[in-house]
């Protein structure tokens, strides 16, 4: 059984063949050093592997002083926990579509924020050949062009899709409110909000109950619980109040105009996108766990990843992509060698 592996800068998501999936929070910038240890955690859940296919973004983690070095950081990690748990075959996908067992110097802007490719791959040979897959995640949004069953970009870094606009640093979880609004409107006037990371889009999609309350996760701005009751706090402190005066429902419009900001930028980007591509697409492949941020026309065909794959292997798309093209990579080469 091959295990595809999606190595963030906050998550570490994992998703075999047959859909098994499972996902842990892992800040790389705060532990590097222990990437081993929680790798061989999650993949002992896992019985019988081959082999494992691995997509990452966490080269870009701020602990590495660039992303040559985040790369064979993770890749010698990503070796290590394979040999300790007794997996023979570890391989590194490249936004060149290949595979790789031994990464070079030379490897480094291939390897460095392939997973977007691997998804856009897949979907194009596995789910449909002519679509916009649009993928978001905790942390940002992929724009995807698919055409006649590949990636319809010669973008490949993260500089280059930034500049293309098929990459947008918005997504569901973990970006700043102030990175969304320069203002808010509060009882009637308008207020700049602080560049401080008092709070985040979770907050908001809490409020809204996009995202449900969790009071044992802390994973937050000001490290207490994932509830209304501290949302709303810190949401009040974007605009220098607290919770002594803003009430629950004054904090839910708060969110509701960081939501319509998120869902704006996102579509500003599509339609970037859109306005620079030589076809335009009429089915939409949808992604990741953020899809209440998404503005669909009505005239378009949606797929969702969610019915395609299961939520869990759905929500780590990128992962179980990586898994499924390793198969028809190992078997392609095969078929070429006999």
């Amino acid at each position: 059984m091959i295990v595809g592996i999606d190595i963030g800068g906050a998550n570490l998501k994992f998703a075999s063949e047959t859909k098994q999936a499972h996902a842990c929070f892992f800040p790389m910038w705060r532990r590097p050093e222990t990437l081993k240890d929680s790798l061989c955690q999650s993949l002992g859940l896992y019985r019988d592997i081959s082999a494992i296919a691995v997509v990452m973004t966490g080269e870009l983690a701020d602990c590495f002083i660039d992303r040559a070095e985040g790369v064979f950081h993770i890749v010698d990690h990503t070796r290590s926990a394979a040999a300790e748990l007794g997996i023979n075959a570890c391989y590194f996908y490249g936004v060149d579509g290949l595979f790789r067992e031994h990464v070079a110097a030379e490897d480094v802007d291939q390897i460095a924020a392939a997973n977007w490719h691997a998804l856009g791959s897949y979907v194009g040979q596995s789910i449909t050949p002519n679509a916009l897959l649009i993928d978001i995640g905790s942390t940002t949004t992929d724009i995807i062009p698919i055409r006649n069953g590949k990636v319809a970009t010669n973008a490949q870094t993260d500089y280059d899709r930034l500049c293309e606009g098929s990459l947008v640093y918005v997504g569901c979880q973990r970006t700043p409110v102030c990175g969304l609004c320069s203002w808010v409107t509060y009882q009637g006037n308008r207020i700049p909000v602080m560049n401080e990371m008092f709070a985040t889009i979770d907050d908001a999609r809490i409020m809204l109950g996009f995202a449900p309350e969790d009071a044992n996760d802390v994973e937050t701005a000001d490290g207490k619980a994932r509830t209304k009751e501290f949302a709303s706090n810190r949401l009040a402190r974007m605009i220098g109040l607290d919770r002594r005066n803003v009430s629950l429902a004054q904090a839910t419009d708060i969110a509701e105009q960081v939501m319509r900001a998120a869902q704006q930028q996102i579509a500003y980007s599509v339609q970037r996108l859109l306005s620079k591509m030589s076809f335009k697409p009429t089915i939409y492949v949808i992604s990741g766990h953020g899809n209440d941020l998404l503005k669909i026309p009505r005239e378009v065909e949606v797929i969702t990843l969610t019915k395609q794959m299961g939520e869990e292997a759905a929500r780590g798309a990128p992962s179980y992509a990586a898994a499924k093209q390793l198969r028809r990579f190992l078997e392609s080469r095969s078929n070429d060698a006999s």
